[in-house]
């Protein structure tokens, strides 16, 4: 006679399940971080290789050209008058970062000769806020106003997403004395819709204004011509392009840059920990990233020279600064 033993099946108990539950939460609760830093390293990396893609455009420009381009080509409609169009450096750049077609769309007449004739005559506005009839259009539709519209990734850091402005974007930025003028626009569906960028060129403490530190001026300002030679600091002690939000980095933004017309940027106000629309800043953390003239890529901490006069914040005029002659201590900026 054969005996059968019966097999037991025994399953989980709700506490077994419970705790391996917890187990897995507590597992996915440490994994997220890392895969967070993870991805915020890639985009820094990625950031970091925009920025040294833009600084070596810079530098084949400055050679075909024997001058970096304008921090603004500005276009006003006479002495006093409103400021009638304007075009930045990541503008003249184009033709150097494989987007040629793009620059070809823009008013060409807007790379001469910075004065130019009232709106009225037919020059074009890239934001299109007013219909004229130029040899690129304007108005809605113009070629300008299309090429405009155009998103250029390498213009753009992962870590921000600088579409999500409500109030209108910045066609210019221009130093006047110790004023930084912002003009802002918001036509329906036009500048709205402008190219953004996240990346301004370093106008030094105060651009060019001669009864402002000038030992202190930078690469790009309005209609600047700066040459390499002009650089007696060095190409690897002078900031070139920093990263800039154009507004706020927390909360709903206001306001964002276009690749277009924004210009550049002072260093006066440091690199405050809270950035706003006329400082640098950036989504990362604890850090801004900055493209030097010899086309290195090095990050600054935030919060540095937000005090004016403190020692950090002499270093960073220093580094923006494209002839002071100071010795740079960069261990006062750097993480």
């Amino acid at each position: 006679m054969v005996s059968v033993r019966p097999s037991i099946r025994r399953g989980f108990t709700l506490i077994e399940l419970l705790v391996v539950i917890a187990i897995i939460a507590i597992l996915i609760g440490l994994l997220l971080p890392a895969v967070q830093k993870v991805r915020e390293a890639a985009a820094r990396m990625s950031c970091s290789n925009n920025l040294k893609q833009v600084s070596l455009s810079a530098h084949n420009y400055e050679s075909a050209n024997q001058v970096f381009p304008p921090g603004l080509n500005l276009r006003v409609s006479g002495p006093g008058s409103t400021i009638a169009n304007s075009m930045s450096a990541l503008t003249y750049l184009l033709p150097y970062m494989e987007q040629d077609n793009v620059f070809r769309l823009s008013p060409q007449e807007a790379f001469q000769n910075p004065i130019v004739a009232p709106y009225n005559s037919g020059g074009p506005t890239w934001w299109g806020s007013i219909s004229v009839t130029g040899p690129n259009g304007a108005g809605a539709n113009g070629a300008c106003v299309i090429a405009a519209r155009s998103k250029i990734k390498a213009f753009l850091c992962p870590s921000d997403d600088p579409e999500t402005q409500t109030s209108g974007v910045f066609i210019s930025l221009t130093v006047a004395g110790s004023t930084l003028l912002g003009s802002t626009n918001a036509n329906g569906g036009n500048a709205s819709n402008a190219g953004r960028t996240n990346y301004l060129g370093v106008a030094g403490e105060f651009g060019d204004s001669p009864d402002i530190a000038p030992e202190y001026v930078g690469i790009f300002y309005a209609n600047s011509k700066t040459k390499i030679t002009s650089i007696t600091d060095g190409t690897s002690n002078t900031a070139m392009f920093g990263e800039a939000l154009g507004g706020t980095a927390t909360g709903t933004r206001l306001t964002s840059l276009t690749w277009m017309g924004a210009g550049s940027l002072p260093t006066y106000w440091g690199l405050p920990t809270a950035p706003d629309w006329y400082t640098f800043g950036s989504k990362h953390t604890g850090v801004v990233q900055f493209g030097f003239g010899d086309g290195s890529v090095r990050s600054m901490r935030k919060g540095v020279g937000s005090t004016p006069g403190s020692a950090d914040w002499y270093v960073l005029q220093a580094i923006a600064g494209q002839r002071d002659g100071q010795v740079i201590d960069f261990s006062l900026v750097g993480q």
